[in-house]
């Protein structure tokens, strides 16, 4: 049953206290923690009590989401007390997407302004999947699918973001097959994950049918996941206008396919001289384009050649649109660079069908090649990308943006003393540090090997030198746990530079990669901008 939106009463002034008490309690206690003081245990309780007092308060509200969270912390707390770990990153996780919520101050589960995974199960998911989402800004929804029907979860499936399938016995696979069938082709169209204990071809088979676009085995791979969900931080412009570019050298054509997709709300451009569209692409690049295959001066399958040769149109779906019904040129023509052949006299409800179905797909490889696969963090020329489009914002809206290159100390001896995999897990500590400090809109991104890239929009350079100094003092103070019996302790350098002080791309990171090698030079394990940020 969907639950209706409800609103959390942030004007109510003890609701505010509570939580301030909650966030100064675990202040405190990380501060007992790193003291090794006796109050460590009882601060630890009064943590739990708190959690306890406000979970009751949000189930007697109706507060369906906040109470699973609040749930979670609670669950997390009593961990912490019979299982005490190195820190409290699970604990400041849940926290920080809880204050999250109630700043945002809308806890309705089926359009929540927080990305909603829609996750489906036998039994409660594991912590790893749970912190996984929390950790990439999710909100979830947990239903037990023996329970539902499929006309329930029509509406909540359209309102989320990710769908979830957990498979824990050999049966179940029956269940959710007769469950999902009915809505395989609106689960085809978003992001997707079937995790289960068996690895057959059954499963694997039905996950295909049911238009389940990943298939996970438990334990889960944690790196896949992390490629996973970062990809799916894209998918939330998946719902946006797709973008045709139509290419041919009669008009009538472009007024006759143009009425029909700006009806079906997509943006439409034509052109009828091949250079005008060569540029048009580049300076916006299409989702799709369709492509006349006999026109003057040059012909669809050389124009799509030239498109094939510029960098941001090497991926870019190319359809061919001709009355040519010689099977031997139409091959020649995909062979030669594009996609698919169509007939002009194709129905217009089926090419809509083939220009979604493209589009999705092109979107969806776009996005999983942004992630890093052993981070789930942007990759390098992703987060080149993303500070690109920052600095054009930041020139539009005249704020301020600094970015962060960050470079893990005596890396090598790590791996050499210890092997690679203790040198991935040290790569994967940092990175799901950076991925709970930093907010959902900064840019975080593995530049390459043990160096760091993030880019936060609207901070100035003195913010920006505060706000990672912390996490460095923070990451140098925990020792990370490589294997059962070894804890090692590990710092990192950085380099800080900002818009509008530097105003491109090249000179952005110039300028943090020279304050990143005066970090090192001075003794590493600190965090440099020069000049040095006013406080003013």
């Amino acid at each position: 049953m969907m639950h209706q939106s409800t609103k959390l009463p942030i004007d109510d002034v003890h609701q505010k206290t509570d939580w301030l008490m909650m966030n100064a309690s675990l202040a405190s206690l990380s501060v007992a923690l790193e003291s090794k003081t006796a109050k460590y245990r009882t601060q630890l309780f009064d943590l739990l009590s708190q959690a306890e007092y406000m979970l009751n308060g949000a189930k007697s509200e109706n507060l369906f989401h906040l109470t699973r969270l609040l749930n979670r912390l609670h669950q997390a707390i009593r961990r912490e007390i019979t299982t005490p770990s190195e820190d409290f990153s699970r604990i400041i996780r849940i926290m920080r997407h809880i204050e999250l919520v109630i700043k945002n101050g809308s806890l309705k589960d089926d359009q929540s302004n927080f990305p909603v995974a829609l996750i489906l199960t036998e039994c409660d998911p594991s912590d790893e999947l749970l912190d996984a989402l929390l950790r990439y800004g999710f909100a979830f929804q947990v239903l037990k699918f023996n329970d539902l029907r499929s006309d329930q979860l029509l509406g909540l499936i359209n309102n989320s973001e990710l769908i979830i399938s957990i498979l824990n016995t050999d049966r179940a696979i029956y269940f959710l097959v007769d469950l999902l069938s009915p809505l395989a082709d609106v689960i085809k169209k978003q992001p997707s994950i079937l995790i289960s204990n068996h690895d057959s071809f059954a499963e694997r088979s039905a996950a295909v049918k049911l238009g389940l676009a990943n298939f996970l085995t438990e334990p889960l791979n944690i790196n896949r996941l992390n490629t996973i969900l970062q990809a799916s931080k894209f998918y939330e412009n998946f719902d946006k206008p797709i973008h045709v570019l139509m290419i041919d050298d009669m008009a009538t054509a472009g007024a006759y396919w143009g009425k029909r997709l700006k009806d079906k709300n997509m943006i439409f451009k034509f052109e009828s001289n091949p250079e005008d569209a060569y540029l048009s692409a580049i300076e916006s690049p299409p989702d799709i384009i369709l492509l006349d295959l006999y026109m003057p001066v040059i012909n669809g399958i050389e124009l799509a050649k030239v498109f094939r040769e510029h960098p941001l149109l090497i991926d870019v779906p190319i359809l061919f649109m001709s009355t040519e019904e010689d099977d031997i040129c139409r091959m020649d023509a995909k062979i030669q660079g594009g996609d698919d052949f169509l007939n002009k006299s194709i129905p217009v409800d089926y090419l809509i069908k083939m220009i979604n179905y493209r589009a999705f797909r092109y979107r969806q490889s776009n996005a999983i090649k942004m992630s890093d696969s052993l981070t789930g963090l942007l990759n390098h020329n992703a987060i080149k990308e993303f500070i690109n489009t920052e600095i054009e914002r930041a020139n539009r809206q005249n704020y301020s943006l600094t970015i962060v290159l960050i470079d893990i100390d005596n890396f090598k001896k790590v791996n050499d003393l210890h092997g690679h995999q203790a040198g991935d897990i040290v790569i994967r500590k940092l990175s799901n540090m950076l991925n709970t400090r930093l907010r959902r809109y900064d840019g975080i991104g593995r530049y390459g090997g043990e160096e760091f890239m993030l880019a936060l929009p609207n901070t100035d350079a003195l913010t920006a030198l505060n706000l990672v100094n912390r996490i460095r003092v923070d990451f140098s103070r925990k020792p990370i746990n490589i294997s059962n019996d070894r804890n090692i302790v590990v710092t990192f350098s950085a380099g800080v530079s900002s818009f509008p002080e530097h105003q491109d791309l090249t000179t952005l990171i110039e300028a943090a990669d020279n304050n990143l090698y005066l970090a090192k030079k001075a003794g590493r394990n600190r965090v440099i901008c020069t000049p040095p940020p006013s406080s003013v």
